[in-house]
């Protein structure tokens, strides 16, 4: 997970890239065959359509991420800013482009 600045709280010192987190990814993957690695939409569309071939056992979409999302319609403060703002339905086509299974799972 990336850290990014956000509304009153933690500056980051330094932005990881995408390079430096795909690299981070790679290593875990390498180091620890055996553990589910999860890619959420804070990350880009086009990071995330790239790696997930590769790497990755999960992906989200379509998530609220304000506090109480799923129970209340209401937007308040967000806990992140989602970077892929894709419908479930689009992420599962992306990925059916590329020949992945999709396994849809409401969490």
């Amino acid at each position: 997970m990336k850290l990014r600045p956000c509304l009153n709280g933690i500056q980051p010192n330094s932005i990881i890239t995408d390079r430096e987190l795909l690299q981070a990814m790679c290593a875990f993957r390498i180091l620890f065959p055996e553990v589910e690695i999860s890619l959420s939409t804070r990350e880009s569309e086009r990071f995330r359509d790239h790696v997930a071939p590769i790497l990755v056992n999960n992906i989200s979409a379509g998530s609220k991420t304000q506090p109480g999302g799923y129970t209340t319609s209401k937007i308040e403060l967000e806990q992140f800013s989602p970077q892929d703002h894709r419908s479930p339905q689009e992420v599962a086509n992306a990925l059916k482009k590329q020949g992945l299974s999709i396994f849809l799972t409401k969490n």
